[in-house]
């Protein structure tokens, strides 16, 4: 399994809200856009979700992590308006995410 962190930014709407259903709709959407029904065809989670962030914790398979990545980042719209997925870090162990050395204190 691997597991990105991604934001999603909508620059035209920054007060637009929206719930997990409609982000997960929408990622999916994405895939499907770029790779066809072969590309949705594996599971895709969102583990953690915060709405004023708006960021998310996704979670998929080792074989549909390179096509997620790809739909992610030349993905243009949300519910018709332009937006952005920034993908903050990606890793194959969850845990990784818990530390993070960017911000370390000595």
């Amino acid at each position: 399994m691997y597991y990105l962190d991604v934001s999603l930014i909508l620059p035209d709407s920054p007060c637009f809200d929206f719930t997990e259903v409609y982000l997960k709709k929408n990622i999916l959407q994405s895939v499907k856009q770029l790779f066809g029904e072969e590309g949705i065809k594996s599971t895709i989670d969102i583990l953690k979700y915060n709405s004023k962030e708006r960021r998310c914790i996704l979670r998929c398979a080792d074989e549909s992590y390179v096509r997620l990545r790809a739909a992610l980042t030349v993905a243009g719209t949300y519910e018709g308006q332009a937006c952005t997925y920034i993908i903050h870090r990606a890793s194959a162990n969850l845990l990784s995410f818990s530390a993070d050395s960017r911000n370390y204190q000595h």
